[in-house]
């Protein structure tokens, strides 16, 4: 019997590149991954925040300066920094508070055929949506689990909009319900 291999959330070439920001990362419980694609000769590593957030390997920065290790640093520090500011503020606030923000984020959402919505708030909270003929997702808040489905069946002449609505009002009617359930 071989032993189980301890899941380390932090790759080995982050800690390498980076070690001023491992032990953060690590306090937050975010998972930072390399890049799998192949890596070019002279171009930087590109690391991932959690499968979804790009930390470093840009090419320019916005004003038009190449990015450097000195940039790459002050995003990462950016990004944490962000991350405990938000579940600062979402201490502060009820479940009910912490769905309102994913939902407003949400109907500012512009769907199109075919994509995935996502909403994703720094201090982990999301939320899904599948943009097919019916629209199908849900709500999760992190450390509570998942409150909220819902599902929006095509209608004939309906707009993506006014679909994404329906969608919205159905997550809000069972985030209510289960609400309700556990009261």
């Amino acid at each position: 019997m071989t032993k189980a291999k301890k899941e380390n959330r932090i790759c080995r070439s982050f800690r390498q590149d980076f070690p001023q920001f491992v032990e953060r990362a690590e306090a937050l419980g975010v998972r930072i991954d390399l890049s799998k694609a192949r890596r070019r000769p002279g171009h930087d590593r590109v690391y991932w925040l959690d499968g979804y957030r790009q930390l470093t390997g840009y090419t320019l920065r916005a004003d038009g300066m190449p990015f450097t290790l000195m940039d790459a640093a002050n995003n990462i520090d950016k990004v944490l920094t962000q991350i405990e500011e938000d579940r600062a503020v979402a201490a502060e606030l009820s479940v009910q508070e912490r769905f309102a923000r994913v939902m407003e984020e949400f109907r500012k959402i512009k769907p199109r055929d075919g994509m995935i919505g996502e909403v994703r708030i720094p201090n982990g909270d999301r939320g899904h949506c599948f943009f097919f003929a019916n629209y199908d997702g849900g709500v999760r808040l992190e450390g509570v689990g998942d409150v909220a489905k819902a599902k929006a069946e095509w209608r004939q002449g309906e707009t993506d909009a006014a679909q994404l609505n329906r969608f919205c009002d159905a997550l809000e009617a069972d985030f209510a319900r289960r609400q309700e359930e556990a009261a």
